[in-house]
């Protein structure tokens, strides 16, 4: 599983997917700090910027995602139209994990990458408390890049972009009160609400937040098995055919 794993990190190494993973995180954090100084942000609480910061790239990651996934699945295609990553290995299982594994480490450093730069020069917060807060993030895009691989090679690229932006609509009308009793089973809600959660806990209520929590991972985890183990049977199906022909 290893070798797979590093032969995915071999076969993008050369690619737009590590630039990505490395300066939008940190164009992002930087343009949003240069607005919190220049326009009407600076006259907000601390504590309102921080919390529309990690709210701001939460509702992003939907569209990050969709737009990395088509990446990878283009990638695919232009190799050998999936055929290349199934003849790699006997197990088609692994080859699949391997590559999402790939892309949850890639959105890992990136989430540590926006939000450790952020905290180092905002700095209005406890290092834990915006180390929770990437974490939190981090947890909540794993069904989205479930979701979002399986539709890029399934479907394919547009497919996937298209979804992201749906994602990101869902992530910001989920911020409105709208789904308040159901973004728990929407993937997409998931990185916007658990932040804010976390930070209105801190604010407010931390015994709620903590029932919160509770109540997100017992819906969240069946869900992210399910897709999981869905997807792996499809992709253990196909045939190397370009999407759905």
């Amino acid at each position: 599983m290893i070798g797979i794993i590093k032969s995915e990190f071999y076969r993008i190494r050369h690619t737009s997917l590590i630039w990505i993973h490395l300066i939008v995180p940190v164009l992002y954090t930087l343009m949003y700090l240069f607005l919190a100084k220049t326009t009407g942000l600076r006259n907000y609480p601390k504590d309102d910027i921080i919390k529309t910061f990690l709210v701001l790239l939460s509702a992003a990651f939907p569209i990050i995602i969709g737009a990395i996934t088509a990446k990878v699945s283009d990638l695919e295609m232009k190799a050998g139209g999936f055929k290349v990553i199934l003849s790699e290995t006997k197990s088609r299982k692994k080859a699949y994990i391997s590559k999402l594994i790939v892309l949850l480490i890639g959105g890992f450093f990136s989430t540590i990458i926006a939000i450790c730069l952020f905290a180092l020069l905002f700095q209005n917060q406890s290092m834990i408390d915006y180390l929770v807060e990437a974490l939190l993030i981090f947890v909540g895009t794993i069904g989205i890049y479930i979701i979002n691989l399986w539709v890029s090679i399934a479907i394919g690229p547009g497919a996937s972009i298209g979804l992201g932006f749906v994602g990101a609509l869902l992530a910001g009308l989920s911020l409105t009160g709208l789904f308040d009793s159901i973004w728990y089973y929407i993937p997409y809600t998931w990185p916007s609400r658990l932040s804010l959660t976390y930070i209105i806990g801190n604010d407010l209520n931390r015994i709620l937040t903590k029932e919160e929590f509770i109540k997100w991972a017992i819906i969240a985890i069946p869900v992210i098995i399910v897709l999981l183990i869905l997807s792996l049977m499809w992709f253990k199906k196909r045939d190397g055919k370009a999407y759905t022909d």
